[in-house]
């Protein structure tokens, strides 16, 4: 399993249909709107490197209003779970 965190901006107008769009994906399983240099954090599982590529290539960078995105992968996931 490949877990990442993408970073996501937005055009100007677009954050709410953005933010629609990719928390229906199914490859999403988190989804935080932020001020900032980005505008969304996403939280992304998927089963493999060229499945995680066909879905920034492929669904994400093509959503309407998305402008760019940065890509993290997680090398070490912590063992520690916080409730909030």
């Amino acid at each position: 399993m490949i877990t990442s965190y993408t970073l996501v901006r937005i055009l100007p107008a677009k954050d709410e249909e953005v933010y629609r769009a990719v928390e229906a994906y199914p490859e999403v399983k988190e989804v935080i709107l932020t001020y900032g240099e980005y505008d969304l954090i996403l939280k992304v599982e998927l089963n493999s490197l060229e499945e995680l590529d066909a879905f920034i290539f492929n669904k994400l960078r093509i959503q309407d209003g998305v402008q760019s995105t940065t890509t993290l992968i997680e090398a070490k996931p912590s063992k520690i779970m916080k409730a909030s």
